[in-house]
């Protein structure tokens, strides 16, 4: 009799992990007999996953070369955080944007975080001048996002009235043995005073 109450005690603890309960963990990675929905980084049924696939209003083609940037429009000497949606499809090897730093500032730095789904491909931002030579990468941010995306941060004392491009490219790894080289970031910008 014990033993029975203990089995079925033991069953009903038995965690039942409902499909799209959860985000997927890195490289696509979820419980047995479900697969990561590309559409919105949660684990559902197997047979009810979707390819992963950029929203239209995330890709801004062409934008692949610091001269193709996308402008990100005027920033004060201390502004509001500027934020944009983006996408890297597959085989997609980078983003570029651009902003020029406003002019009367006595300093200004730029705070860069690029916000990505851990499920797929890492991330990677650089901050370079208007000709696309780099001048800062990346690094860990000091305050971590969410535990369903990571994130990286770069943090650049720029020239006032210049103008800068910011690269967002696969950083290599987390890319599920090249099965899901593709992700989703949200970019934000920041000038602040250095």
């Amino acid at each position: 009799m014990r033993a029975a109450i203990l089995a079925l005690g033991l069953a009903a603890c038995s965690p039942d992990i409902l499909s799209g309960s959860y985000l997927c963990g890195p490289e696509q990675s979820c419980p047995d007999g479900q697969a990561c929905d590309g559409s919105n980084n949660t684990c559902v049924i197997a047979s009810t996953a979707k390819p992963f696939a950029c929203a239209a209003s995330d890709e801004h083609e062409p934008d692949n070369t610091p001269a193709q940037a996308l402008d990100v429009g005027t920033f004060a000497c201390v502004s509001t955080v500027f934020s944009e949606h983006g996408c890297l499809a597959a085989g997609d090897t980078q983003d570029w944007y651009t902003i020029t730093a406003p002019t009367g500032c006595t300093a200004v730095a730029i705070n860069i975080r690029v916000t990505y789904p851990i499920a797929f491909e890492t991330i990677g931002v650089n901050l370079a001048d208007a000709n696309g030579t780099l001048i800062a990468s990346d690094a860990p941010c000091v305050v971590a996002g969410t535990t369903a995306d990571d994130d990286r941060c770069l943090l650049q004392t720029i020239t006032p009235g210049s103008t800068y491009k910011i690269q967002v490219k696969p950083a290599g790894g987390g890319d599920c043995d090249g099965n899901c080289n593709f992700n989703r970031y949200t970019l934000a910008i920041q000038l602040q005073t250095p």
